[in-house]
């Protein structure tokens, strides 16, 4: 299909040969409003698409909708996580980005831009240009509008899905309350013990031989490898891999600093409070010291989560980011360490408090897990919280449901 040539072209906007300045940011602005709205239908018309729907695309493919992924945040692509079946040995699981119109793509500087790079769909109304939409890693993102979609085929796709449902929406209706609990703590438990294992492969691989002749040196590595896991995850929905760049480089384990995504001037107001807040936890630690690691050994082997709290909250993190930085960093990092020095007190503690924690705040992933396996409310406590995470990344994200946790029969 010449999707170019099927597609309706926008209307353009008559121009006239007397523009003062004022004339012209009136008609920007109002041009501004009016493509938002565009792209405000765009996007309730994509919600809209029942799973199954085909969709035609420019390069040929008529791509089956699988998934519509979940709601982008306030910068990067509009949806996160969509999956599309290309033909029946091949699905794809990327993101989508809505437009007015096709050029828009390059209009929006997305081509330039690295957080658009997983982009597998690019939806809009109007293809006005001929040329393709390409990312900034060079590679040619299928266009497909939403007109080109026939009725016919939307209400045939619409029936036939009303009788299918995914395998964990029909097993949860048989499972008791008891059963559901014991299957996500089982896949939190996994979720945590694949950071554990992750840690441990990172310290290893950082520590320099001569640090085993000298034990001090050790706990002070040992701290230096916290600070950067924590400067990671404050990254946590913002800029991961710049959060990191920054926890190398004043760590002296790198010389310079990747550009952030979106190219902005100056961090956001939340960027700049999570990186003032790592300043004060450098500077309470005091590394190259022990202290740091010292400090949280000593908490975590006192199983008081609220003194493990206080450690990051006095310091002027918010409680919610704290508790993310205890059970996704602090607490498989202790169970880490307790591997590499076969401390298994400490392991006992570290993994009794990710047990015991209450649970951590709703976040898109977990909503838009209990929503898609059809749970009432959120489960209570971190781990099983976590547990949707671990499901949604290992096989849900992909669709791959024969694999599933909570998509199988028996564990």
């Amino acid at each position: 299909m010449n999707n170019l040539a099927v597609c309706e072209r926008r209307p353009a906007i008559p121009t006239t040969h007397r523009h003062t300045p004022q004339h012209i940011t009136r008609s920007t602005r109002l041009a501004k409003r009016k493509n938002v709205a565009y792209e405000d239908d765009l996007a309730q018309r994509w919600w809209a698409l029942p799973a199954g729907c085909l969709l035609p695309a420019s390069d040929g493919y008529n791509y089956r909708l699988l998934f519509a992924g979940r709601r982008g945040g306030s910068t990067g692509p509009d949806v996160r996580d969509a999956v599309l079946q290309r033909s029946p040995t091949e699905q794809l699981c990327g993101n989508i980005e809505f437009h007015t119109r096709a050029s828009d793509w390059v209009a929006h500087q997305h081509h330039s831009d690295p957080r658009y790079n997983q982009v597998i769909l690019h939806v809009v109304l109007y293809c006005d240009t001929p040329q393709p939409t390409r990312r900034q890693d060079g590679s040619v993102v299928p266009v497909c509008s939403l007109n080109d979609l026939a009725s016919p085929l939307l209400l045939l796709s619409q029936q036939q899905s009303q009788q299918s449902l995914w395998p964990c929406q029909h097993l949860m209706t048989t499972f008791s309350k008891q059963e559901l609990s014991q299957r996500l703590r089982h896949a939190g438990l996994l979720r945590f013990e694949q950071k554990t294992s992750a840690f441990v492969e990172h310290i290893r691989a950082s520590t320099p031989a001569t640090l085993a002749l000298s034990a001090e040196a050790t706990q002070q590595h040992y701290t230096t490898c916290l600070l950067i896991a924590l400067a990671e995850a404050l990254g946590y929905g913002r800029d991961r891999d710049l959060f990191r760049a920054i926890g190398l480089y004043l760590m002296r384990q790198a010389t310079t600093l990747p550009e952030p995504l979106g190219r902005s001037p100056a961090p956001s107001p939340l960027d700049s409070q999570r990186l003032a807040f790592f300043r004060r936890l450098m500077q309470a630690w005091q590394p190259p010291s022990s202290t740091g690691w010292q400090q949280i050994r000593t908490t975590i082997l006192h199983k008081n989560l609220a003194e493990l709290r206080a450690v990051f909250c006095e310091q002027g993190l918010s409680l919610a980011r704290t508790d993310i930085l205890i059970c996704n960093v602090v607490l498989p990092y202790a169970a880490a360490i307790a591997l590499i020095e076969q401390e298994g007190d400490l392991h006992v503690c570290a993994t009794n408090l990710y047990l015991a924690h209450p649970g951590l705040s709703s976040n898109a992933i977990t909503r838009m897990m209990c929503q898609h396996m059809g749970l009432a409310h959120e489960p209570h406590g971190a781990c099983q919280q976590q547990g949707l995470h671990h499901i949604y990344q290992e096989t849900c994200k992909q669709k791959h449901c024969s694999i599933c946790i909570a998509g199988r029969e028996q564990l």
